[in-house]
């Protein structure tokens, strides 16, 4: 009986800490995200920056990361601030679309970074042949084949998953085994771990262009110096960005690559109620980290991104202005 009451106890105390970490944390992602991505969206979507192929990559993905935050925490914010029932979990429909439009725009936000990552390498490079794959038609044509790859390979979802679950991390889970297996190793692979490798090669690479590029003896032309010198200024402003963004999602998503192939792993295994709540803990927890790199580029660039704070600054004067004609 005593070990029968403090099973419960440490089951509740469990639960309660997860449902305070997903109030909290939901709070900081909902307010943070949908600010930082629309004032992104914003800067990004100025014309004097839109010519360049890497700001298009970043408009684009600000806006898959708004649409992860919308679909993914706003359900769950709403049930922890308001006490307003999960449709997600509980109506098949809702569920499936959630799980499609969730896994699809994150794919999408990752893999449009990784494009950023060898266009940064690509206008780095000291071969000029190289330096003109990096243009706005080619852009357009690896956004396209990621956008349709990427809803291809989550498409399946609206089979595989389902709502009341009983004995799944979420009640929106997936709903056999071949289903939970190839879900789970889809977010780990092609979503966090590939990406990130991708990443990382062209990031090197990248690094190394500049340091070789720095050994290159400059223009004698004035002119031509003084347009050369701001262009990489401002080059080197968006690889600067990037790179923290990488580093950021990395960090953030590599550990629930990580609990998805223990998941996997551990499937099988049999578990009593403590280990089930504790996993559950874990899960949300790490579930809710993997939000923070699409809520939080904007504070990021605006720390590292000279190029970034100029326009941001632009676009703010215009807007105080506006409101000033008003009054």
């Amino acid at each position: 009986m005593p070990n029968t009451s403090t099973t419960t106890l440490y089951i509740a105390t469990l639960q309660n800490i997860s449902n305070q970490i997903t109030f909290s944390m939901s709070v900081i992602i909902l307010v943070s995200g949908l600010i930082g991505n629309l004032l992104n969206c914003l800067v990004f979507g100025q014309r004097s920056l839109r010519s360049k192929p890497c700001v298009i990559y970043f408009l684009l993905a600000s806006i898959s990361n708004l649409i992860v935050i919308i679909a993914g925490v706003t359900p769950g914010a709403l049930q922890s601030f308001f006490k307003i029932p999960n449709q997600t979990e509980t109506v098949p429909v809702f569920c499936k679309l959630r799980i499609i439009v969730l896994f699809t725009m994150r794919t999408i936000s990752s893999w449009l970074l990784t494009l950023a990552t060898v266009d940064r390498s690509l206008i780095s490079d000291t071969n000029v042949h190289r330096r003109r794959l990096s243009n706005l038609k080619n852009t357009y044509i690896c956004i396209l084949i990621v956008s349709v790859s990427s809803c291809l390979i989550w498409v399946q979802a609206g089979y595989c998953f389902d709502a009341n679950l009983i004995g799944t991390p979420q009640k929106c889970y997936a709903k056999s085994d071949v289903c939970r297996i190839f879900n789970d190793l889809a977010q780990s692979l092609i979503t966090t771990i590939i990406a990130a490798l991708v990443m990382l090669a062209f990031g090197l690479l990248t690094i190394g262009n500049i340091r070789q590029s720095q050994q290159i003896k400059p223009s004698t032309d004035p002119m031509s110096t003084t347009i050369s010198r701001n262009t990489r200024k401002d080059e080197r402003s968006l690889t600067i960005m990037l790179l923290a963004q990488v580093i950021l999602l990395t960090i953030f998503t590599l550990p629930q690559a990580g609990q998805k192939f223990y998941l996997t792993y551990s499937f099988y295994h049999t578990k009593n109620s403590s280990q089930r709540a504790l996993e559950s803990l874990i899960f949300n927890f790490v579930l809710l980290l993997t939000y923070i790199p699409s809520c939080i580029p904007f504070y990021l660039y605006t720390i590292t991104g000279v190029l970034f704070r100029q326009t941001l600054f632009n676009v703010l004067k215009k807007g105080f202005d506006l409101i000033n004609c008003f009054h």
